[in-house]
């Protein structure tokens, strides 16, 4: 998966400067208008050495952002190598719009290549801060053999069921080829790759998937205390800028919106960073047994939404999924939604 986007001039100059001053700790670098473009960059605080890689690492707080992904082109010398080993850092949070998840997923390849993928000694990819700021994250990337720390040996019990979300949400992604919703994800057929659980479906939710007519919005969600999937709302004669109004912003939900004056049936997975963390992995694990549920009722879900908060469901957001731009290209698929009033 490729986004279209390319590299500007402009990184291309600033990546020949950094590459070349060895007294340069980061080349940070974003997307801006379909193009790749450079960040002021960030200089080692003394003479550059593996523990000045270390000491440098907080400055990298400047440039973080916690629902903003960025591109962090890191210099880390080493007494080991003659000259310092370049790395390509991918920093894409987990909680960040999906749309942005994806634009800089599928555009992380574009960037090392066009910068001459020669010229990086590895690549990282990071969901976390304390993966980029904390030193035992380096320490780990580096560790072989028996001195070597391990990530889960670092974590308390929350944040293992924390990490263990994380790959649930991965995994629940991956499958073959469709429509992008995540980083490198896809939602794919029942028969794809990615972790799915086939929870039972209550018979009022089935009833309800069967009645949707336009504007109609059905909203499912897993009955936490019997692991069953069941209706939480169902609602008729909703317009499409009202949408998220109608939807939990504390819980998971799985939403069955029908455009109205359309025949496309729009697939809404909204998952509020503020719930409880088995909503998250049971929401997150049956997205596509859900999809499947609603299939088999005799809807053809053609359109599929990601998102953390129902505010990023806007109606301008669900009218591009049914009649998308054609004066934008291809790229304007990846916008960003733009929160209300933000």
């Amino acid at each position: 998966m490729q986004s279209g986007i390319t590299v500007s001039a402009e990184l291309k100059d600033a990546f020949a400067r950094f590459n070349s001053d060895p007294s340069t700790f980061c080349l940070p670098a974003t997307i801006t208008a379909e193009t790749l473009t450079p960040l002021a960059p960030i200089s080692f605080q003394g003479s550059p050495s593996e523990n000045a890689f270390f000491s440098a690492l907080p400055q990298l707080s400047s440039v973080l952002q916690p629902k903003t992904p960025i591109y962090l082109l890191l210099r880390r010398p080493s007494t080991a190598a003659s000259t310092a080993p370049l790395i390509a850092l991918t920093y894409i949070p987990y909680n960040a719009p999906v749309r942005a998840k994806t634009l800089f997923a599928s555009t992380r390849s574009t960037l090392t290549r066009e910068l001459g993928t020669e010229k990086f000694t590895s690549t990282v990819f990071a969901t976390e801060e304390d993966e980029i700021l904390g030193q035992d994250a380096w320490r780990e990337r580096d560790g072989e053999g028996p001195n070597a720390i391990s990530r889960e040996d670092m974590m308390g019990e929350k944040e293992r069921e924390l990490d263990a979300v994380r790959k649930a949400e991965a995994e629940a992604r991956n499958g073959t080829p469709g429509r992008d919703i995540g980083i490198g994800g896809t939602f794919g057929p029942a028969s794809g790759s990615g972790m799915r659980v086939s929870l039972p479906v209550h018979e009022e939710a089935k009833s309800a998937l069967r009645d949707l007519r336009h504007g109609g919005l059905v909203q499912l969600t897993v009955d936490i205390p019997t692991e069953k999937i069941v209706l939480a709302h169902s609602h008729s004669d909703v317009e499409a800028h009202s949408v998220a109004t109608h939807i939990s912003s504390s819980s998971p939900r799985y939403s069955f919106y029908h455009y109205p004056g359309s025949d496309v049936v729009i697939f809404v997975y909204t998952c509020p960073t503020g719930s409880s963390i088995k909503e998250r992995m049971l929401h997150a694990s049956s997205r596509r047994n859900a999809i499947a549920v609603a299939e088999q009722e005799g809807l053809k879900i053609e359109k599929k939404i990601e998102a953390s908060h129902p505010d990023e469901i806007t109606g301008d957001r669900l009218q591009e999924e049914v009649t998308p731009s054609r004066d934008q290209g291809p790229a304007r698929g990846f916008a960003r939604p733009r929160r209300p009033g933000r």
